[in-house]
Parts: structure tokens; sequence; C-alpha cells
């Protein structure tokens, strides 16, 4: 017989005991498996210290990393959005969007391995609330319920669609429209897990069905077209699983080379490779040609389809300004914590070959850069400074997609052929080839001179009897 106290065994009570054990085993293990693969991390001190600036909001802070930076007039945007999409949600779903951050906060919170411990859960749930709706207000169009993306307009650009004024309800004063999608869109610590962009746009749509992932892609991929990261040709959305962690992560899904590196063989001796030589001194001692790629109107192509063919290296044009370091540096950051890292060896690739000032106005000549900075000086300086604090294995060909090309070059630059017609095709080396040109055509002339002597010599002595 129990004693007193004790719980009676029912079967009933331990069925439904089971089956909310079971919800609870559910969610916490889905929470694990996100807690290992949707990271929003600080970046790294070594790497910060390369520009802290390229890290930093400027004017919309997302995620719980930079909130204490935001104004007032930001958060009343973002609350406007919040209201925008709570009355279309109320036509759609009993409550709106009522207890749906609440539901999303602690797997929200696993994500942010780098501290939200100073947030509450009604903080942290706020806060996913009003920035989620702010990001879907940016970049997809549900005015009058309809999912038309906010930039199908052939007038309008992600640049100029910012909110698209809280859905047309209202105007929006969200600052220098550059500088939100800047903002939302490229920093790596100022982000919110994907997640609840689509939790949120299923309650504001009614279908559980529906993804904002096609719609937020296609923002994603016009901003990188307007920069000139990547070809006009509309790319399909990344697959669901795995899932996309949030918009940096999206924005990486593009910008992947599109042809593969060659392959090495399996039993050749790899030397370990090295960094990369000025552009000048390939020029120099590679007989290696600079040229800018271009691609015809049906090709799709990013900016990092580096391509050796023979003796030119075609490299696409790469925009720089001010907000080209902030993006380059957030991409590498968040290839840390990823397998791939194409932007990081392109990156190492060009702040060694275009480190000096030379060699700037050398891939300035080519078509390859494209500045809008003060000087070539300045260029060069913030090349040479893009990898601060950046490691990566550079003997990994799957993380460093342009280790084949290296070592090609590389073996141009040793070979004795090769050196010597890059030495004598130098613009440095000319008065040298005047002179042996000059030479040659003296010695020509004497030689010349030489021969018509001893001919006409030879015609006038009288015939020997």
């Amino acid at each position: 017989m129990p004693s007193k106290g004790a719980r009676v065994p029912h079967v009933d009570t331990d069925l439904e005991a089971g089956k909310q054990a079971m919800t609870e085993e559910a969610e916490m293990a889905r929470r694990r498996r996100w807690s290992r693969s949707v990271l929003i991390s600080k970046v790294r001190d070594p790497v910060r210290a390369g520009d802290v600036n390229s890290y930093t909001p400027h004017s919309v802070p997302i995620g719980p990393y930079h909130a204490s930076c935001s104004s007032p007039r930001i958060e009343k945007e973002k609350l406007c959005c919040v209201g925008f999409f709570q009355s279309l949600s109320e036509d759609q779903t009993k409550g709106g969007l009522t207890g749906l951050a609440e539901k999303l906060e602690p797997l929200a919170r696993a994500c942010y391995p780098d501290g939200v411990g100073h947030m509450t859960p009604e903080e942290l749930s706020t806060m996913l609330l009003r920035d989620g709706c702010f990001l879907l207000a940016c970049m997809v169009d549900y005015a009058d319920n309809k999912l038309a993306h906010s930039s199908t307009s052939k007038d309008r650009d992600p640049a100029q669609t910012v909110g698209g004024d809280v859905q047309d309800g209202g105007s929006f004063s969200g600052g220098d429209n550059n500088t939100v999608v800047r903002d939302t869109v490229f920093l790596v610590e100022n982000q919110i897990p994907f997640f609840v962009l689509q939790k949120i746009h299923e309650r504001v749509t009614g279908d559980t069905t529906s993804s904002a992932l096609e719609s937020i892609a296609d923002y994603v991929q016009e901003v990188l077209q307007v920069q000139l990261y990547i070809s006009k040709h509309r790319r399909p959305a990344p697959p669901l699983t795995p899932p996309t962690l949030h918009l940096l992560h999206l924005l990486h899904f593009y910008l992947q080379p599109t042809s593969p590196p060659p392959a090495m063989e399996e039993n050749a001796a790899r030397p370990r490779t090295g960094r990369w030589r000025r552009a000048t001194e390939y020029c120099k001692y590679g007989n290696v040609r600079f040229k800018r790629r271009v691609f015809q109107d049906n090709e799709k192509w990013t900016f990092l389809d580096v391509r050796l063919q023979g003796g030119t290296l075609w490299v696409p044009r790469l925009r720089v300004d001010n907000m080209t370091w902030t993006v380059l540096r957030n991409l590498m950051a968040l290839e840390e914590q990823i397998s791939r890292r194409p932007v990081t060896a392109y990156c190492l690739f060009m702040s060694q070959v275009a480190g000096t000032v030379e060699d700037v106005k050398l891939l300035v000549h080519s078509g390859i850069v494209e500045h809008f900075l003060a000087s070539d000086e300045q260029v060069a300086q913030d090349f040479a400074d893009l990898c601060k604090g950046v490691v990566m294995d550079v003997d990994n060909i799957d993380r460093n997609y342009l280790m084949p090309m290296w070592h090609e070059m590389q073996e141009r630059c040793e070979n004795r052929v090769h050196r010597f017609m890059g030495w004598f095709c130098q613009f440095k080396n000319l008065v040298i080839i005047i002179v042996l040109l000059v030479a040659l055509i003296i010695i020509a002339c004497q030689v010349t001179q030489t021969f018509y002597a001893v001919s006409s010599s030879r015609g006038g002595q009288p015939p020997k009897h």
C-alpha cells in the first residue's frame, strides 16, 4: 500500500505526463541543434582591431549586441512596423503576433553565445519582435496582404525601399537608406535568427507552409547586384536544409565562385602554399598580365570568379568604396564559423596583390579595381590592412579555392623563360631595350659597310693573266 503523500500511479496521468515529457525533450533537442548551428557570435578581438567601425551599426541596431546604441527615433520606426504587422496578422490568426516572441525567446537566446544574460526574457522577446518586424518591412511587401517583393517595380531598388514607408502606411524617417541597408544586412553582429522572421511571416500570412525565404532572397540578390558583387540573374533561394541562419548567411550563399578550382593530382607532391606576390612582381618575374574579366550578358558570375588562363590573370571588377571594407570584413568574420571560406581566400589574395601604390595603379589601369576613395595610396593601405587578425589554412583547398592558382603562378615566377620575358617587357627596362636596339642597328650598319667595302675593293682589281 502506498505511503501517505506518495503519488498513486494512474495510467491516464502517466500517459499525459509522458506526452508532456516527450514534447519538452523534443523542444530541448531542437534548442541544442540550433545552438550548435545558429550562432550569432561577436567578432574576435584581433579581427575587430583591424577596424572597429566595420562591425558597428551606424543607424539601426539589430539583435542584442548593439541594442544600447539605438535611438528613440529608430525604436519608434520599429514600433510602427510592429503595429502594421499586428493589424495584418489579426486578420489571419487569432491574437495576431501576441505571444509569438515569448515562444521563440528561449530558442533565440541559445543563438547568442557571447552574452545576452543582461536581458530579461521580456526584454529579449520585445527586441526580437521589433527587429523582426522592422526587417520584414524593409524586405517584403505585405501591403494588401499580397506577397510581392518590395522591389518588384523597375523604378525601385533595395536602397530606396527601406521599410516601404512602413508598407505605405506612414513616413519612414530612418535616415540614409544605404546606411540602413548596411546595418541590417551586412553586419555579422547585427543579426537575429532567420526563424524569427519566418514565424512572424507565418502569422502575417496565416499560412504555416509559406516561406519568407524566397522574397527575402530576392531582396538580398538585388542588394548584391547593386554593389556589383553578382550578375543580374535571378538565382533560386537556398534549400531549407541546412537552414539559413540569418541575413548575412543568406547573402553569403550567393557569393560562391561559379567555377570550381582546377583539380590537383592526388599523388603529386604539394609544396606548402605561401603568400601571394605583389601584382607588379607577378608581371616582372612571371610575365603575368592582369586583365579585367568581362562577362557575357547571359553568364552567371560573382566577383570571386578569378581565372588564370595562360599568362593572363582574369579578375572581375571590384568597386571599392567605404562600404566595400565593411562587407568584406563581415563576410570573413562569418566564414570563421563555416567550413568553406571563399571570401577570405579572395581577400587574402587581393590584400597581398594590391598592397602597394604601384600595385593599385596597375590594377586600376587594368580595370580590375574601380575606386572612389581619395587616392591610390589610401586604397593600397586599406587593402594591406584588410586581413589583419585573419587566420586561415591556405593549404586546405576546401577553404582556399585559389590554392591551385597560387601554385601555378608561383611556378611561372620560378621559370627562367618567364622571368626573362617578364624582365624584358617591364617598362622600366625600356631604356635598356632601346640601347640594345641601337647597338644592334650600329652593328648591322658596320657589317653592311664592311661587306660593301670588301665587295667594292674586289670589284676594282684587274683580272689576272
